[in-house]
């Protein structure tokens, strides 16, 4: 009878051994599928940030483009003659990554001031001259600055501006564009 007991005993013990080494083996694998979990929503976030970035590096040179148009850096005369300066219909490809590439064969310009260390590469930007803007709802479409509307010399200016930018990374991209009127 005592040795029934002890084997009756050594049962016992060997299930609870085996229950817990299940239970053991579930909560790994919970762990595991939490873990993968946690790192897909950080590399999520990351590249969210890395996207806002770069969209806003690529406003900062879009604005700074205006400015050199509002400050008569550049004049009509340096359209097609400059780099990043283009007449109608002859920029290049915006999606190509040569348009974009730093150095001084890029087709664009380089924007100066945001700071680069929070950048793969620092933010870039183009202008195409579009010509005169004569219809009244392109007027208003545009932001133009020193048109006093009828009473003016003549009819206001248009640039198409593309500015783009990359994110910390490299990987994330960010182009936009604006249309821009000055009057004169």
């Amino acid at each position: 009878m005592i040795l029934m007991k002890r084997g009756l005993s050594s049962l016992q013990r060997g299930a609870a051994l085996l229950t817990s080494l299940l239970i053991l083996l579930v909560l790994s694998l919970l762990a595991v599928a939490s873990m993968q979990n946690v790192s897909l929503q950080e590399r999520m976030v990351s590249a969210v940030r890395d996207g806002q970035i770069a969209l806003e590096a690529a406003e900062f040179a879009a604005r700074e483009a205006e400015l050199v148009l509002d400050n008569n850096t550049v004049t009509l005369g340096n359209f097609g003659v400059q780099t990043g300066l283009y007449e109608k219909a002859t920029a290049p490809n915006i999606y190509a990554d040569a348009t974009w590439a730093p150095g001084s064969g890029s087709a664009s310009i380089a924007a100066t001031g945001f700071p680069t260390s929070e950048l793969a590469v620092a933010p870039r930007y183009l202008i195409e001259h579009v010509g005169q803007v004569t219809n009244e709802e392109q007027i208003n479409d545009m932001a133009v600055g020193n048109y006093g509307g009828a009473g003016a010399a003549g009819p206001p200016e248009g640039f198409r501006i593309v500015a783009w930018s990359s994110g910390r990374t490299g990987q994330t991209r960010r182009i936009i564009e604006v249309y821009y009127g000055k009057g004169s």
